[in-house]
């Protein structure tokens, strides 16, 4: 028996002020430091103080959370005691939201518990509502956090079905701020996540649906969302295509691309969406033989007849890589000397190896095969494993 888990949703520009009608009395604001400090988070305080809730804002949260700022969050919850937590602003900040949410909801349970072998019942103090201001993330519906265990630390992914909120609420207008770079990293996000999500071994008809049309949307709207800020098209488009994404990974997982890219990440201090969508035409070439059938499926929602090569299909990932200006190689990147590349493979192999993103993979990798995943993305070279 599968189970298909995501949050509703409130939808379109202006949907901000849904929040109005939650009927909180005392609102917690989780929300990038940042936005709190660019008076972006204004909104979002207005619709909630108009409908009479007292609110608090949390805006302490930095991209690659630590968990430190998780155990910091959870104590602002228990002494504000809210009955409304509100996630606002990209992936960190939703995803420390999921977590403060937990710790204030249970706090006998420490961030290691967030699994789905532990008993949760959350809801009895608050509820959870996850805003994006970002198109790629997909957080605001997956059951997933995502956060670091120190400085250079490894990533903790973790996850429980109850950390799914009650509500996202999808305002395009909260992206037209965004900048060209931060359009790319958190669309090649998406991205990956729907191109994952169809590859999984947990792939299934409800997850495959929705990542295809984010497939679509993505390679339509994002190169116009690039070069143009305003393009409201483009921007509304991109975040519903983020979400889609998001409702299928979180429904079916991502796979290896994930894995290579959350150890790249934290070893190299690559944003999140820039280090996986490195890998992902990679990580494409891997698993193509050990998942031909769903690769096709792809191929044929981005107009290619056949699948002749897992080099074909990369390939149609890589021109949209070149017209956002993603990096297809580790070099690119800058600040990555060939030695320290070298001296840190021992490093980025265990990670990998130990991430629980490969569970779900449609190929079992070796840590040698890791290891020259990694070496091809140095080289920009196929891989023919």
């Amino acid at each position: 028996m599968w189970f298909f888990t995501g949050p509703s949703l409130a939808y379109g520009p202006g949907a901000i002020e849904f929040l109005a009608s939650l009927q909180s009395k005392k609102s917690m604001i989780v929300a990038d430091r940042a936005l709190v400090k660019g008076g972006l988070v204004a909104p979002v305080v207005e619709q909630l103080t108009k409908a009479g809730a007292e609110v608090e804002v949390f805006g302490e949260v930095d991209p690659e959370p630590l968990m430190s700022r998780v155990q910091e969050g959870a104590e602002v919850a228990r002494r504000f005691a809210p009955d409304l937590i509100i996630g606002f602003g990209g992936g960190s900040a939703m995803d420390v939201a999921k977590a403060v949410y937990a710790l204030y909801e249970r706090p006998e349970l420490t961030v290691y518990e967030l699994t789905p072998i532990v008993d949760m019942v959350l809801g009895v103090k608050s509820r959870l509502v996850q805003i994006p201001t970002t198109s790629g993330t997909g957080s605001e519906t997956t059951w997933a956090t995502i956060l670091t265990e120190g400085e250079g630390g490894r990533k903790l992914e973790l996850a429980h079905r109850e950390l799914v909120a009650k509500w996202a609420i999808l305002d395009p207008l909260l992206t037209r701020s965004m900048p060209a770079r931060l359009t790319a990293d958190t669309g090649a996000d998406a991205l990956c996540h729907a191109v994952e999500s169809m590859s999984s071994d947990w792939s299934n008809p409800f997850s495959d649906a929705l990542a295809k049309e984010a497939v679509l949307l993505i390679f339509r709207y994002l190169p116009r969302a690039m070069k143009v800020a305003d393009d409201p098209d483009a921007r509304e488009n991109m975040h519903y295509a983020a979400t889609m994404a998001g409702l299928s990974f979180g429904n079916s997982q991502v796979t290896i691309g994930h894995a290579l890219g959350h150890a790249f990440g934290s070893v190299f201090h690559v944003p999140h969406g820039r280090a996986v969508g490195l890998f992902l035409p990679y990580a494409i070439e891997y698993n193509f033989a050990s998942a031909k059938p769903k690769f096709g499926n792809l191929s044929q929602v981005l107009g290619a007849d056949s699948v002749r090569s897992p080099q074909d299909l990369s390939a149609r990932v890589r021109s949209l890589w070149d017209e956002i200006g993603m990096v297809r190689t580790v070099p690119e990147i800058g600040g990555i000397t060939r030695e320290r590349f070298e001296s840190s493979l021992p490093d980025l192999v265990r990670r990998t190896d130990e991430s629980t993103c490969v569970t779900t993979n449609p190929r079992s990798p070796s840590k040698k095969e890791i290891e020259e995943i990694f070496r091809a993305a140095w080289d920009g070279r196929p891989v023919t494993l």
